[in-house]
């Protein structure tokens, strides 16, 4: 078995006899945050035997940050992801305080960070409802699949893209 690349994957599959069943790949997935694929194998009946999900967000941030001064790297990890750069921000930090010796932070900066990590779960969540599952939500999962999306709630709704507003009644087809 090869991937788009033609490289050999094989070793991945962990199916005892994969060769009785049929693949099936849905790719691209949507409403997450990256890129990612579905691929399932299924027997004769159609019952699935194994599911996965295939997330390969490789940036090579690893690479590039050994060497940097320790203190650059909440700021560099920042961009690991472009939907959670606080998570990634304190898990730098944290990690930098194990490094230097703190056991304990004062109660001031514990605080911050907690505002700071519940901020961003805020605009996470409403990045995700509001331009992941509210096409879904709007239209309904019987509308064709190309309407289906931030674009497609823009065109339908231009007051929206307008204003910035978001008004259910406003909807129409």
């Amino acid at each position: 078995m090869t991937d788009r690349n033609n490289r050999d994957i094989d070793y991945l599959e962990t199916a005892s006899h994969p060769e009785r069943y049929r693949r099936v790949a849905i790719e691209p997935i949507t409403r997450v945050e990256g890129h990612g694929k579905v691929s399932l194998l299924l027997d004769e009946d159609d019952i699935v035997q194994q599911a996965r999900l295939h997330i390969v967000e490789f940036r090579g941030f690893e690479k590039f940050i050994q060497g940097r001064p320790y203190w650059e790297l909440p700021v560099l990890v920042q961009r690991l992801c472009g939907i959670c750069p606080v998570s990634h921000h304190l898990a730098a930090a944290k990690a930098i305080d194990q490094l230097v010796g703190v056991d304990q932070l004062p109660p001031t900066a514990e605080k911050v960070r907690k505002l700071t990590h519940l901020g961003q779960m805020l605009q996470s969540h409403a990045l995700h409802f509001f331009h992941l599952s509210s096409p879904d939500l709007l239209f309904g999962y019987d509308d064709e699949v190309a309407h289906r999306n931030i674009i497609g709630v823009l065109a339908t709704i231009p007051t929206w893209r307008n204003r910035g507003c978001c008004c259910a009644s406003s909807v129409r087809r």
